[in-house]
């Protein structure tokens, strides 16, 4: 049911001496003046949530900590799916759009969780530095859409909940009612639901990069077919400053707080860029003009914590059209800070992600079955890949097995994804420790199949012994970028019977 026409009439009405003198004409101009800059809003029924999932999401909450890292989490769009508000909407998008009955329920689910929302300008607080929150979640919506008004608002404020619009500033009022319009910004800014970040001015679009090659304007320069070259570096760097001067501007001109943060367009960061020069000029501007930037596509896990902070970019949670609720509460869980405390790692699978950086549905690659299909002779883990991103000051205990004269290794890694990532490379009668793969410390150990191995993490410091034997010490950087958790990795080159880990544990550093 639509909620803005009942309201705008009763406005109207309680004006009696202006109705009075105006004229038909004149209600009916600003009626239609109205609908074209502001759309209805809808009420959506209370979605219910399956009473399993409620108790699970209670007993979630009560294995989490009180106080974490906030968790960003990325939405598009949320309107019924089928629902075209415009002819010219860009096409391809129903993928990212969330019906209101399916985000009514995930927040049902995150606040079961034990999450609360947070604004921007409270992450922002917790990135430079300001106390970490309770446990809480950062909603940000791509794009500005005009579901964010009509549908999305509506259930922010059942839930209590805030939430911040990332918009194109240039697109905003256009392909009505698509993208929202500055009328609906400015009631969504009054409501204090909705605070507002960068998303480029114009640069949300695919230009040629070059013969054949499409990429984002942001992190590449244009080619130019009169030409037959590419946008020089000048004209390239002078086209992105001007896109954020006008963004800026268009903050300014509409009364709107200067954006503190900036999420990437198609979350094309410039990692993978044809481009290098064009990608650390962009993310240079961007670092120099904003707290963070945000994406949701990392080379490594990048979630909100001290040390991507330091970094100035952060990794979202991205939902899906069929994300579901359980499926949302599980991923800000795994993003979820905990302490650095496993007293068995191995208890759950889902804890643990592969080489791909996907979830493993296996353990037994490292603890003694058969390594994966694609990747025969090796085997990767890494623990608690995104909520260990701050863990520093603790050891790792293994038993590691298995151990041939002939070959193989057990690999501990520690600080992983960190600036002060070590290796721990233990073999059957040797031990190495390595820093970005090159060999600093080494030494002979009793010749066995079996070793104890032990690797304590400080700030500055990663000490390394085996079978309680001498320390290797090795220096390392210390500082906010300085940490990371505990990966295992399992090399071999003959049989079927492999190295593996019988027994680990993670305390902390005594």
């Amino acid at each position: 049911m639509s909620r803005l026409w009942p309201r705008a009439l009763g406005g109207l009405l309680s004006l009696g001496t202006l109705l009075v003198v105006a004229t038909p004409f004149g209600v009916s101009w600003y009626l239609d003046d109205l609908r074209r800059h502001v759309s209805g809003q809808h009420d959506t029924p209370v979605t219910r949530v399956d009473p399993a999932d409620l108790r699970r999401f209670t007993e979630t909450a009560g294995r989490l900590p009180d106080r974490a890292a906030p968790v960003v989490v990325a939405y598009h769009d949320i309107r019924p799916h089928g629902d075209d508000p415009a002819a010219t909407e860009p096409t391809g998008r129903e993928h990212y759009v969330v019906t209101p009955e399916a985000f009514d329920a995930q927040l049902t689910a995150l606040r079961t969780a034990g999450y609360r929302t947070i604004s921007s300008a409270q992450y922002v607080d917790y990135l430079r530095g300001g106390e970490v929150p309770a446990r809480s979640v950062y909603l940000t919506f791509d794009d500005g859409t005009r579901g964010l008004w009509s549908y999305a608002d509506p259930i922010l404020e059942r839930h209590r909940m805030v939430a911040a619009s990332y918009l194109i500033t240039g697109q905003v009022g256009t392909h009505r009612p698509y993208y929202l319009s500055w009328a609906e910004i400015d009631r969504m800014s009054r409501s204090g639901r909705w605070d507002f970040q960068a998303h480029t001015h114009d640069l949300h679009t695919r230009v040629q990069t070059a013969p054949g090659r499409l990429g984002s304007p942001l992190t590449h320069r244009r080619w130019e077919p009169d030409t037959g070259a590419q946008e020089s570096l000048a004209a390239y760097r002078q086209r992105l400053t001007a896109d954020l001067d006008a963004m800026f501007a268009a903050f300014t001109a509409h009364r709107l707080p200067r954006p503190q943060l900036f999420a990437y367009p198609f979350s094309e960061i410039g990692d993978a860029t044809t481009d290098p020069e064009a990608a650390a000029f962009s993310r240079d501007l961007i670092a120099a003009r904003f707290v963070a930037a945000l994406t949701n596509k990392s080379l490594a896990p990048q979630p909100s914590s001290r040390r991507s902070a330091a970094d100035g970019q952060v990794e979202r949670a991205e939902v899906y059209a069929r994300t579901s609720a359980a499926e949302l509460v599980s991923a800000v869980v795994e993003r979820t800070a905990l302490p650095a405390v496993v007293a068995d790692p191995f208890a759950r699978a889902w804890d643990w992600r592969d080489q791909h950086g996907e979830p493993m549905t296996e353990l037994s690659p490292l603890t003694g079955g058969r390594f994966p299909a694609d990747s025969p002779r090796r085997a990767y883990g890494a623990l608690l890949a995104y909520a260990s991103a701050d863990w520093t000051g603790y050891t790792a205990d293994a038993t590691v097995r298995g151990l041939r004269t002939d070959g193989g290794t057990v690999t501990l890694l520690v600080g992983v994804n960190g600036d002060a990532t070590v290796s721990v490379r233990v073999t059957h009668g040797r031990v190495a420790v390595l820093r970005a793969g090159r060999v600093v410390a080494e030494a002979a150990v009793d010749p066995a199949a079996t070793h104890r191995v032990t690797v304590t993490v400080r700030d500055g410091v990663t000490v390394a012994r085996v079978d309680g034997g001498p320390a290797l010490r090795v220096s390392t950087p210390t500082g906010p970028g300085a940490t990371g958790g505990l990966a295992v990795a399992i090399d071999d080159t003959e049989g079927d019977a492999h190295p593996s880990v019988a027994r680990l544990a993670v305390t902390t550093a005594g």
